[in-house]
């Protein structure tokens, strides 16, 4: 069975630090149909599923909706420390499950004192939220927005909305100081700045223009969402390393910065806070987006 000390999705960790995880876990089960953890109450735990299947369940008006598919080996309770997700997203065991649960009050007193523990596992949480928000996204590409909706309301506390009447993923903070990581660049309309199924791993940061971001179908290329001033994008090949899931599309001319994950890596190596900053940044604007993805599909 799937142990946080054995499995390969922390494998990136240092060995007393998976130790730690697992001197921190218990083992818990569960029958087909058990409601596991729902958006509609406090998530106190974190799970590895160590066997069977969990699947994330979104409710809509004509029912509900599979919006992932979870298995061993698989993380989840960690997305809801960046974003608050909508009522009626819960996580339903499919088969007989077993998972291996961590309390989340002591883990946090475990990340305090150990710094490796802290970027590793929000590294770890990056990678298991992008492949969520990459599932989502191709349930959500058979729920095309209707011509002048406004996109969901993105869960920043604080922010102020930017030209799409929404928060921006980034604040001006955070949008210079990852700007000087990378590379300016500039962007005609209707060039693609990133085309679904490459396997370039740049990041970019939107400094200033607006982009279309669209996915082939069965129906027909669609537009998932429009990027503005202050938005991320390509962060989930970054993070996963899988081919680009979306094509990216300039709707004007555009000034972005270009960040190679090489760039990143020599920072984080250089300065903790860097590194730490770096990635609680992406594992909140990965949440974000998964929200508003999962709000697109339980609105249709």
């Amino acid at each position: 069975m799937h142990a946080f000390a054995t499995s390969e999705r922390f494998a990136t960790l240092d060995a007393k630090d998976r130790d730690r995880l697992e001197a921190l876990c218990k083992l818990d089960a569960f029958s087909p149909g058990t409601e596991i953890l729902s958006s509609d109450t406090p998530g106190d735990w974190l799970y590895l599923i160590a066997a069977g299947d969990v699947e994330v369940r979104a409710k809509t008006p004509s029912g509900e909706v599979v919006l992932g598919d979870l298995r061993p080996g698989d993380l989840f309770g960690e997305l809801e420390g960046f974003a608050h997700l909508p009522d009626g997203v819960r996580h339903v065991a499919r088969e007989d499950t077993i998972v291996r649960a961590i309390p989340k009050n002591p883990l946090k007193q475990e990340l305090r004192q150990h710094r490796s523990l802290a970027t590793g596992l929000l590294s770890v949480y990056a990678r298991s939220i992008s492949e969520k928000v990459r599932s989502a996204s191709d349930v959500a590409a058979r729920f095309p927005a209707p011509q002048g909706s406004r996109p969901p309301q993105a869960n920043k506390p604080g922010a102020q909305n930017g030209p799409l009447g929404r928060p921006p993923h980034l604040t001006l903070e955070e949008t210079v100081w990852l700007a000087v990581l990378g590379q300016s660049l500039e962007v005609q309309p209707g060039e693609a700045v990133v085309s679904e199924g490459e396997t370039s791993r740049s990041f970019y940061v939107i400094e200033r223009g607006l982009l279309d971001v669209k996915k082939k179908t069965p129906a027909g290329e669609v537009t998932l969402a429009q990027l503005a001033d202050g938005d991320l994008f390509g962060f989930m090949a970054f993070v996963d390393g899988k081919p680009r899931s979306a094509s990216v599309v300039a709707q004007s001319v555009c000034q972005l910065t270009r960040v190679e994950p090489d760039a990143l890596q020599k920072a984080t190596q250089l300065n903790f806070t860097v590194g730490f900053k770096f990635l609680a940044t992406l594992c909140g604007v990965l949440g974000r987006t998964y929200r508003d993805t999962a709000v697109k599909v339980m609105g249709n």
